[in-house]
């Protein structure tokens, strides 16, 4: 780990009053851990019904962040056959509209993703939003550090994510979020989240995190939705952390090409 992170990591664990810690380095601290500015990897991705009924993908996932206000992300579907070549594009602005696009290989159509209302949707099925594969600027929220809590023997720290206004609560499709970050690491390992009625929607559970050089990256996630009983599970096989990706791989021409 670099000798910063050791430094944050060391600074946040160490037993400390709740109201002594300010939220923001906190979030910030956790991000240099979590966030690394390239990633590229294979996952599965099980979708399974109250009943157990199991549907499959295999997706390549491509991340990388372009600046300080945008990070680009590239998903492409490898099996079942029915699905394969699939394809998401996401230019995620921190100023500016998120941009994302999926394409269709059996009709061969580029489509743009409409985000404009209540998340833009679930991804391919699954109990992920297209919202949740946005990097949301933190302007656009309040937080607030509740204290601590405990996940699975864990002490974290609960902190509470609000949109700052109903509108874009609408526009990422939640009312509010409880994030609990490990204190050991920095890693947020559950997030509940609520509609926007302000009832228990779903929530992420991180069942295993990878280190990769001086990062944590949660490789075994499971998202429930708390309404439906479905849930959908995301286990990363490689995870690579590489010095650049290509620019080309985040453009149509390869979204429609690869």
């Amino acid at each position: 780990m670099k000798l910063g992170m050791i430094l944050l990591v060391f600074m946040f664990s160490t037993q400390q009053p709740a109201h002594a810690i300010n939220v923001q380095e906190l979030l910030e601290a956790s991000d240099q851990v979590m966030h690394p500015e390239n990633l590229q990897g294979a996952f599965r991705m099980a979708l399974i019904s109250p009943r157990g009924n199991q549907r499959t993908m295999e997706v390549m996932a491509y991340q990388r962040r372009q600046s300080e206000t945008r990070e680009d992300r590239l998903f492409i579907f490898t099996y079942p056959p029915s699905v394969e070549g699939t394809g998401l594009l996401v230019h995620s602005y921190h100023h500016e509209d998120d941009r994302m696009w999926i394409y269709l290989p059996a009709v061969d159509v580029l489509k743009r993703v409409n985000l404009s209302t209540s998340g833009g949707g679930y991804f391919m099925g699954s109990d992920f939003t297209y919202s949740d594969l946005i990097s949301a600027p933190r302007e656009e929220f309040y937080f607030e550090l509740l204290g601590e809590a405990q996940v699975n023997g864990e002490t974290c720290y609960l902190v509470s994510k609000r949109g700052n206004t109903r509108a874009i609560e609408r526009k990422y499709g939640y009312s509010l979020e409880e994030h609990y970050i490990r204190k050991s690491d920095l890693v947020t390992i559950r997030i509940v989240f609520y509609d926007l009625a302000g009832d228990l929607l779903k929530e992420l559970r991180v069942q295993e995190v990878q280190i990769i050089g001086p990062y944590r990256y949660p490789s075994h996630v499971i998202m429930e939705n708390m309404q439906t009983g479905h849930r959908s599970e995301i286990v990363f096989g490689d995870i690579q952390v590489p010095e650049t990706i290509p620019d080309e791989f985040f453009t149509h021409r390869y979204l429609q090409n690869q």
